[in-house]
Formats: structure tokens, C-alpha cells, sequence
């Protein structure tokens, strides 16, 4: 497919003043959330205009914040399939708003649909792509240049948005679920504080409150050093590690060196400091003053 490379705020902003005339616009983001390096990082902008592709770099040093926001706040319509995590990636990194999403995929739900948006391709459009949607969600967006395959799976995701689109609106506007569709669009697009990163822990639920200060003090100590090597956080230490401690709580540094023997070697002798002492973070906070 051909595109234009959008690598620089001179560029962005004549792109943003073009789509704010349109319509419409089809869009999708690719991130990184903690699979190559620390955190989470918006890598790439795709646009499909109905007539052209365009990829926008936010990770080029001559995209800036300006930049961005002006895309973000376009009054351009943006179709999307699936907004909330983007969106939540946008306000987190951004303290930004995406302004005018249309989710399709709430058009499919609406409709009783359940599946991704290749499977809405192939019920819809009767399309199939040979592309492995697995092994490209889990690629390193980061790099630069980027392989074709990959960009050509980017561009996919935005390719048949607008067609989708139309067909979904007359299916729902027919079947008389209008009021349905609206009241789940304005839910899907709103934006949610995001919940601290330790509440996604697996079991947070069924913990005890006592073992959720013990979650959210050894996370937060693995997450710095996590942060300093510019590593993604469980190759220092799982998140099992983490909610095994504190189901289970060391009462000793010489308990606790056996307990983390199993995690990468480079990073022990951090460990070991920074968790023993989130421990008796942890303790305090539940017992004042005490520590067994």
C-alpha cells in the first residue's frame, strides 16, 4: 500500500487542518505496553482518509506534543475499532483527550457481534488477510525503520473502518437499535481515570487488604528498577513473584533471598534492598509503628 510519512510537526499539522475538513477519518494506534522496554508508548498513528494512507511517528524527535494535540483534537470524525485502550494510552502518556471517536466495534456489540475486527472483515466484507495479527500485535513497534510486513498490517487495520461503518449504521438504524447503540457509544468513549497499574494484577480482586499494601509496595519497588534499566518490568520480577510474596510474606532478608533465587541473576542484588524495605513499607502502612 502507499503512504505519506508524517514524521514531523510540520508535517502533522497540515495533516490535522486537512482531516478537519473532512468527515470522516478512519484511525488506529500500535503502543508498547511493557513487552521491549519500561512503560507504555504510543508508536505509531495510522489514517485512512477514504482516499489515502498516512503514518504518523510519534516516536520522531520532531513530533511533539503540539503536534499530536492538534490530531487529537480535530473535529474530524475518527472511526475506530475498540478506542478504550488507545484512548486510555492518549490520557495516560498525553494527559490528552481524543476528541469525536465513532467505535464500530460498539455498532457490532450492539448487534450481538463478539469477535476482533478481522472477523468482522470476514462476516461483513468477505475479506481474509494472510497477515498474522499475533505475532504483529507482539512485533517491536519501536524500531525505525519499520519491516513492510508490519506496516502493512497497520494499514490494514484502518483499510475497511469506513466500510464497516456504513454497513453497521444501516443494520442497527434497521433493526431499530439507535437508542442501544448511543448509550453504549457515549459509555466506550468517555474517558476513564485510568485504575493504578498493580489493581491489574490477576488475583486483586480475591486479595485480603492487608495483601493488596503488600501488591502495590513490592510493585511499585520492582517497577523502579524497572524504570532504570529501561526494561519491561517482568524481567525483573513476575507479577506471580509478586503476589506469591505477598500472599506469603518473608520474615527475614535470608527467607527472602531464597524466595527470589529464581529471578534473573542481574537483578538480585537490586531486588533483595528494594523489596526487603517495600515490605516494611507495607507493614507499616498496616500496622503503624510495628513491624514483625
Amino acid at each position: 500500500m502507499d503512504y505519506s510519512y508524517i514524521d514531523n510537526d510540520e508535517l502533522l499539522l497540515a495533516a490535522a487542518g486537512r482531516f478537519g475538513k473532512l468527515e470522516r477519518i478512519a484511525v488506529d494506534f500500535e503502543g508498547e505496553f511493557n513487552l521491549h522496554i519500561y512503560g507504555e508508548h504510543l508508536c505509531l498513528i495510522q489514517v485512512y482518509d477514504g482516499e489515502s494512507f498516512y503514518l504518523i511517528d510519534p516516536r520522531s524527535e520532531k513530533v511533539t506534543e503540539k503536534g499530536l494535540s492538534a490530531f487529537f483534537s480535530s473535529p474530524v470524525r475518527k472511526i475506530w475499532f475498540d478506542c478504550q485502550s488507545d484512548a486510555a494510552l492518549v490520557s495516560k502518556v498525553y494527559g490528552k483527550k481524543i476528541e469525536n471517536i465513532f467505535d464500530i466495534r460498539v455498532l457490532a456489540q450492539t448487534l450481538g457481534y463478539q469477535g476482533n475486527l478481522k472477523g468482522l472483515e470476514e462476516t461483513y466484507l468477505g475479506l481474509e488477510s494472510g497477515i498474522s495479527k499475533k505475532k504483529n500485535q507482539q512485533a517491536n513497534w519501536l524500531k525505525r525503520p519499520l519491516p513492510e510486513e508490519q506496516i502493512e498490517y497497520a494499514l490494514e487495520d484502518v483499510a475497511h473502518l469506513m466500510e464497516l461503518e456504513d454497513i453497521l449504521v444501516q443494520l442497527v438504524r434497521e433493526k431499530g437499535l439507535e437508542k442501544q447503540a448511543a448509550a453504549a457509544m457515549k459509555k466506550a468513549t468517555a474517558v476513564k481515570k485510568p485504575s493504578p497499574p498493580w489493581t491489574r494484577i490477576g488475583a486483586w480482586k480475591r486479595l485480603n487488604p492487608a495483601e493488596r499494601i503488600y501488591v502495590k509496595c513490592i510493585f511499585l519497588a520492582r517497577d523502579s528498577i524497572a524504570r532504570r534499566f529501561n526494561v519491561p518490568a517482568a524481567r525483573v520480577m513476575d507479577k506471580h513473584s509478586i503476589l506469591a510474596l505477598s500472599q506469603d510474606v518473608p520474615r527475614s532478608e535470608e527467607a527472602l533471598r531464597k524466595r527470589l533465587s529464581g529471578e534473573p541473576e542481574r537483578f538480585i542484588g537490586l531486588l533483595l534492598p528494594s523489596v526487603w524495605k517495600a515490605i516494611g513499607k507495607a507493614e507499616a502502612e498496616i500496622r503503624p509503628g510495628k513491624r514483625d
